[in-house]
């Protein structure tokens, strides 16, 4: 893969959540610090349902700390570590779209029990600039935090057509 992945975990008040990824090789100073693209983000006491996901990737990889943000870098050369960062990022993205915590809950619990072949599925469809919010929507239908608003289709009655006799 040609970007290295790294979860930026600000644990002061807000908590900040950021999973970004970064050419590998870079060529300029600006490709250097800036992101080239972010999977996912979130702010606030929802990152709590994720504490757990954190530290044990924490525990995991190398770290960082600078201030109150703790820096995690993910094994290049390690597809489960691709998968971490994929699934804290769609957990991120949401946490950051939930409105209640019940829906944070059912979120976390859809995206900690599907298989790795799924969180690569959704983060592609959540990177992709066009269908990216329809991405999260879809998720979050299929978690159970929303539901579908069917409309009732009404059909009228066609008239009958019979001839004069």
């Amino acid at each position: 893969m040609p970007f290295r992945y790294v979860i930026k975990w600000r644990y002061d008040k807000p908590e900040k959540l950021s999973v970004e990824a970064y050419y590998k090789y870079p060529r300029t100073p600006q490709e250097k610090r800036k992101p080239v693209f972010v999977i996912g983000k979130a702010e606030g006491v929802g990152i709590i349902v994720i504490r757990h996901m954190l530290e044990k990737t924490a525990q995991k990889y190398p770290t960082k700390k600078y201030n109150k943000t703790l820096y995690i870098f993910l094994d290049e050369n390690d597809d489960e570590a691709y998968e971490t960062a994929y699934r804290i990022g769609l957990a991120a993205a949401l946490i950051n779209k939930a409105q209640t915590p019940e829906e944070i809950q059912k979120h976390i619990r859809y995206i900690q029990s599907i298989m790795p072949e799924e969180i690569w599925f959704w983060t592609s469809k959540l990177l992709d600039e066009e269908i990216g919010e329809k991405a999260l929507n879809a998720l979050a239908i299929l978690s159970g935090a929303i539901t579908t608003q069917n409309k009732k289709h009404t059909y009228q009655q066609k008239e009958t057509f019979l001839p004069i006799m």
